[in-house]
């Protein structure tokens, strides 16, 4: 019922949408980063809406291929603690066609999408935490053991 009222908001003329009892629209944070939401997929993806019903949230999230070629969407890709997940269309078509462009439907239960995302890692040096003279290669202590 969230989804489809979601749905509803985004494409259908707003005469013909139904207001539905305890289903509000809510603040959306604008530049939410989703880097880490498909980090597998060649897409940008930028939310647009959100609504709430009781403890459970909804977001509108606009994903658009950014790669030449074909994407298939499968829910099991999606990185964040999600209740559920729904692909407007099943695939994107290639950059810069009418169909490289979908909707993600995002369920999310006690809190909105930012909370439910996983943190960006970045890339770990671990040489930060050598001491000088092994970050440089030294083999010193190898002669030590004669």
């Amino acid at each position: 019922m969230l989804t489809r009222h979601a749905a509803q908001n985004l494409y259908a003329p707003l005469r013909t949408v139904e207001p539905v009892a305890g289903i509000g629209r809510v603040n959306l944070r604008r530049g939410l980063a989703l880097d880490t939401l498909l980090p597998t997929l060649p897409v940008h993806a930028r939310a647009l809406a959100a609504w709430r019903l009781e403890d459970q949230w909804v977001t509108a999230v606009r994903l658009t291929n950014t790669a030449a070629r074909w994407l298939d969407l499968d829910p099991r890709a999606l990185q964040g603690n999600f209740v559920a997940a729904t692909f407007q269309h099943p695939n994107l078509g290639p950059a810069g066609t009418p169909s490289d462009t979908t909707v993600l439907y995002l369920v999310t239960r006690g809190h909105g999408l930012a909370e439910s995302l996983l943190p960006a890692l970045s890339p770990i040096d671990a040489s930060v935490n050598l001491p000088p003279a092994a970050a440089a290669g030294s083999t010193g202590g190898a002669r030590d053991e004669k």
